[in-house]
């Protein structure tokens, strides 16, 4: 099977998507062989889109997403149609990349792999919030043509999928729901680790966005968890907070750790080995990698229903989601009945690495992609 992938990002470099191209990409090298389709921005095309951005943020005080506007989409999809003819594929994978395929001319089938429709992103996430109209308006259009072509959608959560079914008309038939994979090179074996309660309830808060990902209420969890008696540890890992935490004790701030260097990757591999529980009460999430990445270390997510979180998280399997409403008191109330009951924490715990390895990893995430792949070459051979 010959397959090519298609991205805005370059797939080997393991920093774009936090990794996710990468694995993908791995996934499918062992399938068959992969022809990347990858380009980069014209300079004349980047200058006048740029312009755009600066009128909008000036004049209008909008945002622009520009790699949402048909100008961006029409070029990538031309490039692409342009070169799936010179090196033609028996199946196109198109990751997280609307643009390329929305314009696209084509017979060769499409799988179709995103975590969010853009629709959906509306006021979601900052970033794609008070955007200009005409930026909106042409966003969703070309999001829903690139849904239109796919022969198949491979979707990372139940969430999207609702999105695709009714704000673009997606048959159900033609979606699957396949969630993404933890991103890692290694991870423990099962044996490797200890899923008993040492008594110290050791938490692991994981994320860029400090705001976003609810810094506040799982500092709040935590100081509470600490009159409770708990005698709690918290890492912050991937930020800084808004205001110094040096003085408390207990608190272990990494403001930056790169899994891609060894260093790194053997002090993140050290600390998820010696956690108890994520504790991440996100406010907007399309998947959340980490909650892979801590399944595979057999730690519960103690974390938010909102997004495409139940799809990776489910409640009693690897963690609970609570409401996006809940406190830090309700944080910490789920973590203490865990920590007093150790029966439950370990059949937790192990609950976890189990999900890890049926559902969460990016080898099952292969052999959806296989399974796709061959029905749509065998349909279109018929």
């Amino acid at each position: 099977m010959k397959i090519g992938f298609a991205a805005r990002y370059n797939p080997l470099d393991k920093k774009t998507w936090s990794g996710t191209g990468f694995y993908t990409c791995q996934q499918l090298s062992k399938l068959g062989e992969v022809e990347i389709f990858q380009y980069k921005l014209p300079k004349l095309l980047q200058e006048w889109l740029t312009t755009q951005k600066s009128i909008n943020r000036r004049w209008f005080g909008k945002h622009t997403s520009v790699e949402f506007l048909n100008a961006y989409a029409k070029y990538f999809s031309r490039r692409l149609t342009r070169d799936l003819k010179k090196r033609p594929v028996d199946v196109l994978f198109v990751s997280a990349s609307s643009q390329l395929v929305a314009y696209v001319k084509t017979d060769i089938p499409i799988v179709y792999m995103t975590d969010a429709t853009f629709e959906q992103l509306q006021g979601y996430y900052t970033s794609f919030s008070n955007l200009a109209g005409y930026n909106r308006r042409q966003g969703i259009a070309l999001d829903k043509k690139a849904f239109q072509k796919a022969a198949h959608c491979m979707l990372a959560s139940e969430w999207c999928k609702e999105s695709a079914i009714s704000n673009y008309g997606i048959s159900a038939g033609k979606i699957s729901v396949v969630p993404l994979g933890a991103n890692l090179d290694s991870y423990p074996v099962e044996k490797e680790l200890s899923f008993e309660y040492a008594g110290t309830c050791r938490l692991i808060f994981v994320g860029v966005e400090w705001e976003r990902k609810g810094g506040d209420i799982a500092l709040a969890a935590f100081r509470l968890l600490q009159q409770k008696g708990l005698n709690p540890v918290l890492h912050i890992i991937g930020c800084m907070p808004p205001y110094n935490i040096s003085n408390e004790p207990n608190i272990i701030n990494i403001p930056f750790l790169d899994k891609n260097k060894a260093e790194d990757f053997e002090q993140f591999y050290n600390i998820f080995r010696q956690t108890d529980f994520l504790i991440l009460p996100t406010r907007a999430e399309c998947a959340g990698l980490v909650f892979c990445e801590a399944s595979a270390y057999g730690i519960p997510s103690i974390t938010t229903d909102t997004g495409g979180v139940t799809t990776y998280v489910k409640n009693n399997v690897n963690g609970f989601t609570l409401p996006i409403s809940a406190g830090g008191d309700e944080y910490a109330e789920v973590i203490e009945g865990l920590c007093k009951n150790t029966a439950d924490m370990q059949r937790l715990k192990k609950s976890c690495r189990s999900q890890y390895e049926k559902v969460l990893n990016w080898e099952t995430w292969g052999q959806n992609f296989k399974r796709i792949a061959d029905t749509l070459i065998q349909a279109k051979t018929h």
